[in-house]
């Protein structure tokens, strides 16, 4: 009997040194069978485990969400942040994503990678849940929170239009764009600068008061702003000179009764070039009316001979057309005895 239970130790693998203890299981194998579910027999064992570890092979293994990613990092209000998700698959199954985005409360505000954050002010706390599904499984949600930023602008374009002209008296209009993609009012503060003196702050300035070579520019800051920084300043304007006037006048006569008068008469294309006149060479104690542009000259008894006469007629903004004659101042004839 002993050798029987040795050999069928043996043949079931059990070692020797342990073939006493072995001795007991076995005897307890070999019972009579009167309560089988005491313990579980060996092949019964072996069995089952080797049916565990089969089922552990072929079971799906749901994805794993290994981490998120914002874009921007740090999401400002009144812009769009797309989260990415990084997955895996022990199995190599494809995946599918769900993106949520709501309040730190719960609070569902959308769905899909992106999310448009108009509407919600700066500070608001959010967060984006992410669950990855390869179609049998899906993951545990992940969930990354963050904070919106205070959306800080900035600019990017200060021009001016000048598509009414730029000469004295056109109304110059500013452009001011922002470095980015946003859309709605730019609340900036501007300075209109003439020849280095601020000027106005409104969105237009009126030349009229100026003349040709003084130098614009127009200078542009964010408003509201704790920290406004420098303004951004454009491209200089120089003021042009309009199309000069023409004197369309000749003095057709001379000195008549002591006397020689002239009147000037000019027109500009320039609206409103309010032109004015003057003498730029003469004889002593001729004169020119600036308004009327009457010429007035009374010879004195030595102012004889040939003299070279230069009027001029000048708009508001200092552009002026000069024109020359000659008149001669004869002796007076003789009187009788």
């Amino acid at each position: 009997m002993k050798f029987g239970l040795l050999g069928l130790a043996r043949q079931i693998g059990l070692a020797a040194p342990v073939a006493s203890a072995a001795l007991v299981s076995v005897v307890g194998l070999v019972g009579c069978g009167n309560d089988s579910s005491e313990v579980p027999g060996t092949r019964s064992m072996l069995q089952a485990s080797t049916e565990s570890a089969t089922a552990r092979e072929g079971a799906n293994h749901a994805p794993q969400i290994e981490g998120i990613v914002l874009r921007p990092a740090r999401p400002r209000t009144g812009r769009t942040v797309q989260a990415t998700a990084r997955v895996t698959d022990l199995d190599g199954d494809p995946t599918e994503l769900t993106y949520v985005w709501q309040t730190r409360s719960g609070r569902p505000l959308g769905e899909g990678r992106v999310f448009d954050t108009t509407g919600l002010g700066s500070g608001s706390r959010l967060q984006v849940v992410v669950s990855a599904s390869d179609g049998e499984s899906t993951s545990a949600p992940s969930i990354h929170s963050f904070q919106l930023a205070e959306s800080y602008s900035s600019i990017g374009l200060v021009v001016i239009d000048a598509s009414k002209g730029t000469k004295p008296g056109a109304t110059l209009r500013s452009v001011v764009e922002l470095s980015d993609d946003d859309s709605g009012r730019i609340d900036a503060e501007l300075e209109w600068v003439v020849n280095g003196e601020v000027v106005g702050t409104e969105d237009q300035l009126e030349t009229e008061g100026f003349a040709p070579g003084d130098i614009v520019i127009l200078r542009a800051r964010l408003a509201n702003r704790a920290r406004q920084g420098r303004p951004i300043s454009s491209p200089p304007i120089t003021l042009s000179r309009g199309e000069a006037p023409r004197i369309l006048s000749k003095p057709l006569s001379g000195i008549e009764g002591g006397l020689f008068r002239y009147q000037i008469r000019a027109v500009s294309d320039e609206p409103d070039a309010q032109l004015t006149y003057g003498l730029m060479n003469g004889p002593d104690g001729m004169r020119v009316d600036a308004k009327s542009g009457i010429v007035e000259w009374r010879p004195k008894s030595d102012q004889r001979g040939r003299f070279e006469i230069e009027v001029c007629a000048t708009d508001k903004w200092g552009t002026g057309v000069a024109q020359s004659f000659a008149i001669v101042a004869d002796a007076p004839p003789a009187s009788p005895r």
